[in-house]
C-alpha cells in the first residue's frame, strides 16, 4: 500500500502519520465550513445530497496538487490509496457535521431553556423530565449563545457546556460506531459476492484510481464547461439581474392542478439539475426507471387519498403521513432482504467468531469476533444511554433497532441505486412508535426523550453509513488496507464530533443563534413533546397497518422481481421515491432514463462507456462551481447562487 523513496525513504507509520494530518486539517475546515456554510449563513446546502459535493471539491484540488507534486517532487506526492484515506476523512466529517445530523442538536441542547416562558409552562411541562447533563439550561450562559457578539471561551462557558458535549459526544460516537461495525461484519458481501453497482463512488474513484486518464478526456471537459458555465451564468444573473439566467430549478406543476380531486397531488417540482442527470446516467436502467415511476405513483395516491377525504393523520415533505410510513415499511424489508440474501454470509461470520473458519478474517479490518463485541458494546451503550435518560429498556431496545434497520435499508439501497438524495422526513421510530403504543401509554419521560432524539431520525441525509461502506469498495478498487481504513475512519468520527462541536459554539457565540437558521430544529423536537404530553392518544391501528401494507408491496416486488425477468418495477425504487429529495430529482432522473435508454438501444453498451466521462463532467462541473461559490459565500458573507434547491 504504501511506498517510500529511494532520497527520502519513510516509514509506513510516518506515511500514515502524514496522511492523518492532512486528513484532520482538511476534515477540521470541513466542519468549519459546512456548520458557516449551512446552519449560519446558508449559503449552498452541500450536505444534503447523498454524494457529498465538498468532498469531491477538496479531492479535485488535492488531484491537482499531487498531479504537480509528482512531477515536480515525486518523494512528497501521495499514493492513491492515501488519497483515498484523506477522502473518507473528509467524507465522514461531512456526515457527522452534516446538516441532518449534528447541526440540528445544538438547537435542542437550549431551545427548551431559553424559550421557556409562562405561557408554555415548558419548565414544569418539560423541563424536569430532561436529564441536566444533556441540556444547557443557565441563561447567562444561552444569553450569549442566542444573542451573539461574545466569545465561546469564557471559562463559565466551557465549564457549562463541557458536561453536555461530553455526553452527546459519546452518544454520536456509539451511533456511528455500531453502523461501521454492522459494514465490518458484512464487507465482504455487499463488496465482494453481490454484484452491485456503486454508483455514488464512480467519479471519486476515477478521480482517485486514475485521475490523469480522467482528466485527459475531452468529454469530460465539455461536460464540466456546461454544468459549471450554467452555474456561472445564473451567479451573474444573480448579482447582476440585466444578465439573462437559465432557471434549472424548480417549477411548480402543482399550480395547473386546480379541479378537485387532481388539487390533491400537492407540490409537484420539475427540475434540470446537471449533476442529478450525470449521476442518474451511471445508474443501472431499471433502477432508474423505478425512481421516476414510483414518485408517481405516490403521486397518485395522493389524489386518491385526497379526492376520497380519507385521513391523514398530519404530513410532511413527502405527503400524507400514511405514505411515509408505507415508505418506511419499504425500507424495513429492503433491510430483511438484505439480511436474508446475506444469510449465508452471516452464518460464516457467525461460526468465524466462535472459533471456526478463521481464514476469512485475513483480509478483513479486525475480526468477526472483535467486531460483533463492538456492535454489541455499542447497542449496550444507546440502550444505557437511554436509560440514563429516562427512556424505558423495552423502547429503547425497539427505538434502536428500528433504527439500525433503517440505516442498512438506507445503505443497501443507496450503494445498489446511487440516488441522489435518500432522505426520510418524519419517518424514523421517533415518529413511528408513539401513534403505534399510543402517548398515554408510553409515558412522559419516554415522550420527552423520544423527543429529544428528533435530531438524528428527522431526515437520513448524513447517514454515516453508507459512506463507510462505500469507502471499503473503493478500498478494495484501489488496494487499500482495510484495517488502515478502518483506523482511519473511526480517527475521523472522532475528529469531526468535536469539530463540529468547536465550530458551532464558535460561530453561535459570535454570531448568534438566532441569527442563524438552526432555532427551528429545537422548536419542532419541543413542540412535538408539548403537542404529546397535553394531547395524549391512545394506540392507533393506522400506523402499524401502513408499515405493513409498505413490507408487504416491497416484498411483493422484490418477489416478482426474482420470478420474471421482464419485471420492470424495482422494490428500492418504492422505499426511496415518496420523499423530498425524489420530488426535486423524479425529473432529472427521468432525463438521464431516456438519454441512457436511446444509448443502450441505438448505440449498445460501448457507446454508452465512452458517454460516461461527459456524465461525470456534469457533476464535477456543478461541484467545482458550486462549492467555490460556497467557499466565497462563506468567506466574504454574500449571497450567492445555489445550485441546489436552498
Amino acid at each position: 500500500m504504501y511506498r517510500g523513496n529511494k532520497q527520502f525513504p519513510l516509514t509506513q507509520e510516518t506515511r500514515i502519520g502524514v496522511v492523518l494530518t492532512i486528513g484532520t486539517l482538511l476534515t477540521v475546515a470541513n466542519c468549519y465550513w459546512m456548520v458557516q456554510a449551512e446552519a449560519m449563513l446558508r449559503t449552498i446546502h452541500m450536505t444534503v445530497q447523498s454524494i457529498a459535493i465538498n468532498a469531491i471539491f477538496f479531492l479535485f484540488f488535492l488531484n491537482l496538487i499531487n498531479m504537480a507534486l509528482k512531477r515536480l517532487l515525486p518523494s512528497a506526492s501521495i499514493t492513491k490509496s492515501e488519497l483515498l484515506l484523506v477522502y473518507a476523512m473528509v467524507c465522514m466529517g461531512s456526515t457527522v457535521s452534516g446538516h441532518g445530523f449534528m447541526q440540528l442538536l445544538i438547537s435542542i441542547m437550549t431551545y427548551v431553556h431559553w424559550f421557556a416562558s409562562s405561557e408554555n409552562d415548558w419548565n414544569n411541562l418539560i423541563s424536569p423530565h430532561i436529564p441536566t447533563w444533556m441540556t444547557v439550561s443557565d441563561k447567562s450562559v444561552l444569553a450569549d449563545h442566542y444573542r451573539g457578539e461574545s466569545s465561546f471561551y469564557f471559562i463559565t462557558n466551557l465549564q457549562v457546556w463541557l458536561i453536555p458535549v461530553l455526553a452527546w459526544s459519546s452518544f454520536i460516537f456509539a451511533l456511528i460506531l455500531a453502523m461501521l461495525m454492522v459494514n465490518v461484519l458484512m464487507r465482504r458481501q455487499w463488496v465482494e459476492k453481490e454484484k452491485l453497482t456503486y454508483p455514488i463512488i464512480q467519479l471519486p474513484l476515477q478521480m482517485i484510481d486514475s485521475p490523469k486518464k480522467l482528466y485527459s478526456n475531452k468529454l469530460l471537459w465539455f461536460g464540466v464547461s456546461i454544468a459549471g458555465g450554467l452555474d456561472m451564468l445564473n451567479q451573474l444573473h444573480y448579482i447582476f439581474p440585466s444578465v439573462p439566467g437559465i432557471n434549472l430549478k424548480l417549477h411548480d406543476l402543482n399550480q395547473y392542478f386546480t379541479e378537485h380531486p387532481w388539487n390533491g397531488i400537492g407540490w409537484f417540482p420539475i427540475s434540470f439539475f446537471p449533476f442529478v442527470i450525470g449521476l442518474g446516467f451511471l445508474i443501472p436502467i431499471d433502477l432508474l426507471f423505478s425512481c421516476w415511476f414510483f414518485y408517481l405513483f405516490w403521486k397518485v395516491q395522493r389524489i386518491i387519498i385526497f379526492g376520497f377525504g380519507l385521513s391523514t393523520r398530519g404530513g410532511g415533505y413527502a405527503g400524507y403521513q400514511s405514505l411515509i410510513e408505507q415508505s418506511i415499511g419499504g425500507y424495513l424489508s429492503l433491510c430483511l432482504i438484505a439480511i436474508w440474501l446475506g444469510r449465508t454470509h452471516i452464518f460464516t461470520i457467525l461460526k468465524s467468531a466462535f472459533g471456526r473458519n478463521k481464514d476469512i478474517e485475513s483480509e478483513e479490518p479486525i475480526s468477526s469476533r472483535s467486531a460483533l463485541t463492538w456492535l454489541g458494546l455499542s447497542f449496550l451503550f444507546l440502550v444505557g444511554f437511554s436509560m440514563a435518560a429516562g427512556m424505558s429498556v423495552y423502547l429503547a431496545l425497539v427505538f434502536f433497532t428500528i433504527y439500525i434497520m433503517i440505516s442498512v435499508a438506507v445503505t443497501r439501497m443507496r450503494v445498489e441505486m446511487g440516488t441522489p438524495v435518500h432522505d426520510i422526513h418524519y419517518g424514523g421510530p421517533d415518529l413511528l412508535i408513539p401513534p403505534t403504543i399510543g402517548t398515554r401509554q408510553l409515558g412522559t419521560r419516554n415522550l420527552t426523550i423520544l423527543g429529544m432524539y428528533s435530531w438524528f431520525n428527522r431526515t437520513r441525509y448524513s447517514d454515516a453509513m453508507p459512506h463507510q461502506l462505500e469507502g471499503f469498495k473503493m478500498a478494495e478498487r484501489t488496494n487499500t488496507n482495510n484495517k488502515v481504513l478502518l483506523f482511519v475512519i473511526v480517527f475521523s468520527i472522532l475528529i469531526s464530533i468535536f469539530a463540529t462541536f468547536w465550530s458551532f459554539l464558535h460561530s453561535s457565540y459570535k454570531m448568534g443563534m438566532l441569527n442563524s437558521h438552526m432555532v427551528w430544529p429545537g422548536r419542532e423536537g419541543i413542540d412535538r413533546i408539548q403537542r404529546w404530553l397535553t394531547q395524549p392518544s391512545d394506540p392507533s391501528l393506522a400506523t402499524p397497518v401502513s408499515i405493513l401494507v409498505g413490507m408487504a408491496s416491497t416484498v411483493f416486488l422484490a418477489l416478482m422481481r426474482t420470478r420474471f425477468l421482464w419485471w420492470p418495477f424495482h422494490p428500492g425504487g418504492y422505499a426511496v421515491s415518496n420523499s423530498w429529495g425524489m420530488s426535486i430529482s423524479w425529473f432529472p432522473l427521468f432525463i438521464a432514463w431516456s438519454i441512457k435508454g436511446l444509448v443502450l438501444q441505438h448505440g449498445g453498451f460501448s457507446k454508452y462507456q465512452k458517454l460516461v466521462p461527459l456524465f461525470m463532467g456534469l457533476m464535477l462541473g456543478e461541484f467545482i462551481v458550486g462549492g467555490f461559490l460556497c467557499a466565497f459565500g462563506t468567506i466574504t458573507g454574500k449571497t450567492v447562487y445555489s445550485f441546489w434547491p436552498y
